[in-house]
This record gives structure tokens, C-alpha cells and sequence, in this order.
């Protein structure tokens, strides 16, 4: 097939029929007017490339505003602020003016303690009274520095807290009058006035 080929290629005739006034380089492009020199020009895209998790992350937030992060980290630094100081962390967030209501609903330097136990004794409510005794305590404690009152702080933290037995008695006849639904008696009353001085003193019952 060669020898074939070789004798029309040398057969000048055969040849000049064949390929006279033929443009062999713009053959290569076809008919199309992309010039034969533009073709070395022409760049082949790379390949894509595949992008892994972290770049993609990563170009996600460089495209978010910077007004996104501004907002989150207010609101981050305001709920910071806000547990430091529900935590006692961040100054004297609670000092004896202006506090306010503690976990249990009762504000212990904003009660009238001899109005509201005498009006109690004249009623016989010894539910109230037992209240009074207890919250009007945990007053003298925490002017003490024996405790430290939080509003989020519970009586049993305080029971805890303290460490004496008198206290953790009244904690607990505190807790099954107010939330209990327990009635409380004359002798109940009497019990908490004696658990009350022993408190006080710094003794035990």
C-alpha cells in the first residue's frame, strides 16, 4: 500500500490533479475561519479541580457580610455579660438596693418584716409567719457574709452553702410550708423562732 502510495505522490500529474492549488494548512481547520497560526493560541481550560470541605467553608464565610459577624458577636458578648452577672462574676451585680425578686418569688431587703408579722399573728397565718422567720434569716445571713444571696439560688444551695444543721431543719420546714402545701401550727412556728436564734448564734440543734 505504500509502494502505491509513493507512486501518486511521483506521479506529478496524478498529483497536480489531485491537490493543484489546495491550501494543505488551512485543510487542518476545515473551512472555518479560525486562522491555522491561531490555533497554538488557543488555551485548553485545566481541569476542574475538586474542592474539598474546608475551602468550601472557607469561601463561604468570605462571602458573608461583615455586618453577619458584627451582629453575632454583640449578641455573644450580651449573653456572656448576661451569665457573668446572673453568676455573681461581674461586680456586685446585686447589692441590698434595688435587688430584685429571688428564685422563689420573695425579695429579702424589700419586706417590711414587723408589719408583715404582726398583721400575720393577728390573722393566726402561721404559714406566712414561718415564711417570714426563714426569708427574714437568710436576710441576717447574708448581711453576715455567712451566705451570698443570688437571685438564682435556691434554699437548698443556701442549706448548702451554710452547712448547719439548724438551718437545713428550718430550710426544710421552709420548703414543705411554701411549696408543700403544708399547714403550719403554732408548734411549727415556735420550732423555727428556736431554730432562728440557734441560726443567728452560730449554733447547732
Amino acid at each position: 500500500m505504500a509502494a502505491a502510495l509513493n507512486h501518486i505522490m511521483q506521479d506529478d500529474s496524478l498529483a497536480a490533479r489531485l491537490f493543484a492549488g489546495h491550501d494543505y494548512k488551512r485543510s487542518l481547520v476545515g473551512d472555518s475561519l479560525v486562522e491555522p497560526d491561531d490555533i497554538m493560541r488557543i488555551q485548553v481550560p485545566p481541569e476542574t479541580e475538586n474542592i474539598g470541605f474546608f475551602d468550601a467553608l472557607a469561601h463561604f464565610f468570605a462571602s458573608v457580610p461583615w455586618i453577619v459577624y458584627a451582629i453575632i458577636g454583640v449578641a455573644l458578648l450580651a449573653l456572656l455579660a448576661r451569665w457573668l452577672i446572673s453568676n455573681g462574676l461581674l461586680g456586685d451585680g446585686f447589692s441590698h438596693t434595688g435587688r430584685v425578686e429571688s428564685a422563689d418569688g420573695d425579695d429579702i431587703y424589700d419586706i417590711d418584716y414587723e408589719k408583715e408579722m404582726k398583721s400575720a399573728m393577728h390573722a393566726g397565718d402561721y404559714s406566712t409567719m414561718v415564711r417570714l422567720i426563714y426569708l427574714r434569716t437568710l436576710r441576717t445571713l447574708d448581711e453576715e457574709g455567712r451566705i451570698v444571696w443570688r437571685i438564682y439560688k435556691t434554699p437548698t444551695e443556701y442549706a448548702a452553702e451554710l452547712r448547719q444543721p439548724a438551718f437545713a431543719t428550718m430550710t426544710r420546714h421552709f420548703l414543705r410550708v411554701r411549696y408543700g402545701r403544708f399547714d403550719a401550727s403554732e408548734a411549727l412556728y415556735e420550732e423555727m423562732r428556736a431554730l432562728q436564734a440557734e441560726v443567728e448564734k452560730g449554733g447547732e440543734a
